[in-house]
Formats: C-alpha cells, structure tokens, sequence
C-alpha cells in the first residue's frame, strides 16, 4: 500500500473497512487488489 493510502486508512481499525473504502475509491480495481492482498497474506 502507498505512503499516501496508508495515511489515508490509518485511522481505519478493520482491514475490512479499508477493503469497503477501496472499493469506493477504486472500483472494480478492488477485485484485483484484494486477491492479491489475500495472496500476499496466505504466503507470509
């Protein structure tokens, strides 16, 4: 995640509720972005 999102969603105390922000801001990118952010997590 960017500097400027961290910032952004730092305040956020779910990852649920930056995922439902994103979507907003990002629209169908969120798909793509929460896959690999599902990926990233399942291999750390």
């Amino acid at each position: 995640m960017s500097n400027v999102l961290q910032k952004q969603h730092e305040n956020f105390r779910t990852a649920k509720k930056i995922m439902i922000n994103l979507e907003d801001l990002l629209g169908g990118q969120v798909a793509l972005f929460r896959q690999s952010a599902i990926t990233n997590l399942m291999n750390s």
